[in-house]
């Protein structure tokens, strides 16, 4: 149902500009032909090619054979009769086709009366191209009909062809476009007062610049098609344009007025008058086409604004822009909540953060003011009302007219959950399940932090290892066990500090770093932790009490190298820890070229008898 309709649309349009062509056809024929020869008007290209643009491919072969017919007509009633009628009725509706085509085919955004490079292309092809092409034979047969010179019959036809196509053809396309009847067009606009009184000032300025002959006046009539332009477009820019065509045509039938000064012949006059009303209608058109995107710029604009408007009213973020210097020229609601200020409008955005993060703010404005369209992002902790909370700030800088500095668009949004959540997922990472204290993970990453500057700032580092519990396992369970490594981890928990870190690296096995003080204290530390491991009662599940030991390995790291030749550094005084007999401390010696702490670096001490 929907093919046929679509079917029995097409063919309605067929007839329509079929009969439309038939009209225009017969008109220029009869008016236009003074020398016996070609029609030096011909509008029928325009409108066959409108035509031709306005169907689907599938509907181009019934569309030719209809104007071929109409166009054979045509000559045969006011032309050269019925003999020539159709070879030339072939030529002109292959040049309207071959125009469309060229159109379609280098044109595909069919903007030709929609922006400014369609309206060149249209001029190329429509005015140009496409009539050169049909002009070569039909110049050629015509000169077979009358005689004559086959260059002048040949300039003829792309001549009059040209102009004709190039004033018509953009009023066609227009006509095609709109469904609606142009009294509706008008309607729309809501100016018909308005447009009525353009059209009687093009009346009355056509008549006095055209009928008149003292003064050169073909200037004037550029007044109202400018004004028509402005305020209705491209329908009243071709409206105009016809109405200053319709005086011109008056003006030459009946010999008078500013055409009928000029020395020339009246085919000659005709040629004339078509170049002057394509120039009205190419100075015209395409600043129609201009406003009229500048119009619809301006409303995109409006509505995005609007839209924009609506979003940061609404949004929790807070959306921001900001001058080449960071100053806060436009703020969403929100904010006042997320800055803590009543109103942050002329304030930096570093109003925001801290006062220590107004450099890392201007320096990611360099940032994104280097790399217009880059995002940069700041994530920064604030205080508010109390409480910590997490800005994240997203800022881009916007290309810049000219050599006008840049301007930056920023959001700002609460991303506390977020980071909240980030942090627990990290120490959950990083922490050991079962005692709670920073796992073999946190303690490697602590270990490389400190082996970067091990020359300059040597650490010590030990590993601590819980004696025979494998027989506590054994002897009284697991779970009893887990007790024992929580209740160790608890021991390290309370001997932490600053410059002491304190991991579980695996089983039964924990790990210190030492840094600053804590380094040259070293063995006065862990003996005070052997022992507090030593004195802590453990509990078994049937009542009954027990100790347990640990021994521990010792290494002042004081060179660059790998975490696991720093592990090494302290395994081996753990051994030896182990193999004299448990429960004690052991210091590294000098291993080659890594120097590791030995004995006699240690501070004098009453633990030191114990080793």
């Amino acid at each position: 149902m929907a093919i046929a309709d679509r079917t029995m649309r097409a063919a309605m349009r067929i007839v329509a500009y079929g009969t439309l062509f038939l009209a225009v056809t017969c008109c220029t024929i009869f008016w236009t032909r003074f020398t016996g020869g070609l029609a030096f008007v011909w509008l029928g290209t325009a409108i066959a090619s409108a035509l031709f643009l306005a169907l689907p491919r599938a509907q181009h072969f019934r569309a030719a054979a209809f104007l071929t017919l109409m166009s054979t007509v045509a000559t045969s009633l006011f032309g050269f009769g019925p003999v020539w009628a159709f070879p030339l009725a072939l030529i002109n509706v292959f040049e309207a086709w071959f125009i469309a085509w060229l159109l379609v085919r280098i044109r595909p955004e069919r903007d030709y009366i929609e922006s400014e490079r369609g309206i060149v292309w249209l001029g190329l092809l429509a005015g140009v191209a496409g009539p050169f092409a049909a002009a070569i034979p039909g110049g050629l047969l015509v000169t077979q009909i009358v005689g004559g010179s086959a260059q002048f019959h040949t300039f003829s036809w792309l001549v009059g062809h040209g102009l004709g196509t190039l004033l018509v053809m953009p009023l066609a396309l227009l006509l095609t476009s709109y469904r609606e009847p142009l009294v509706m067009r008008v309607r729309e606009v809501g100016k018909v007062f308005s447009f009525s009184a353009v059209v009687l000032l093009t009346l009355a300025i056509s008549a006095c610049a055209l009928l008149q002959s003292t003064l050169p006046s073909l200037f004037l009539p550029i007044v109202p098609l400018v004004l028509a332009s402005y305020h209705f477009g491209r329908f009243g820019a071709s409206i105009t344009v016809l109405i200053i065509t319709a005086f011109s045509a008056v003006t030459l039938g009946l010999d008078v007025g500013v055409f009928a000064e000029l020395h020339l012949e009246l085919w000659q006059k005709v040629l004339f008058v078509q170049f002057y009303l394509s120039v009205l209608l190419l100075i015209s058109f395409p600043m129609a086409v201009a406003l009229k995107q500048r119009q619809r710029f301006m409303q995109e604009l409006v509505n995005r604004e609007a839209m924009q408007r609506l979003i940061a009213d609404h949004s929790d973020d807070a959306l921001l822009h900001l001058d080449e210097s960071g100053t806060i020229r436009f703020a969403s609601p929100a904010s006042t909540r997320l800055s803590g200020h009543d109103a942050v409008e002329g304030r930096h955005l570093a109003a925001f953060f801290g006062t220590f993060d107004r450099k890392i703010v201007v320096d990611a404005l360099a940032l994104a003011a280097r790399c217009p369209g880059q995002t940069e992002i700041i994530e920064r902790s604030v205080e508010r009302g109390g409480k910590t909370r997490w800005l994240e700030a997203k800022l881009r800088a916007i290309e810049p007219a000219r050599k006008q500095a840049p301007t930056f668009v920023v959001t700002i949004r609460d991303v506390t959950e977020r980071k909240l959540a980030e942090i627990q997922i990290s120490r959950e990472a990083r922490t050991d399940v079962l005692t709670g204290l920073p796992n073999r993970r946190a303690l490697l990453g602590v270990l490389e932090e400190q082996l970067e500057f091990a020359d300059e700032r040597p650490f010590g580092f030990a590993l601590i290892d819980l004696d025979h519990f494998k027989a506590i396992n054994d002897s009284h369970g697991h779970a009893v066990g887990d007790k024992v490594l929580q209740q160790v981890a608890g021991i390290m928990r309370d001997s932490a500090s600053d410059d002491c870190f304190f991991a579980r690296i695996g089983g039964e096995e924990f790990g210190l770093v030492a840094v600053g003080s804590a380094v040259d204290n070293m063995a006065i530390i862990c003996e005070r932790l052997r022992l507090a491991i030593l004195r802590n009662v453990m509990t078994d599940n049937d009542g009954g009490h027990f100790n347990v030991t640990a021994s521990i390995g010792i290494a002042r790291i004081s060179e660059r190298c790998s975490s696991s030749m720093a592990m090494q550094a302290a395994d081996g005084p753990l051994y030896s820890a182990k193999a004299a007999g448990r429960n004690c401390l052991r210091f590294a010696q000098h291993m080659g070229h890594f120097v590791l702490a030995d004995t006699n670096d240690m501070p004098a001490s009453p633990l030191r008898a114990i080793r």
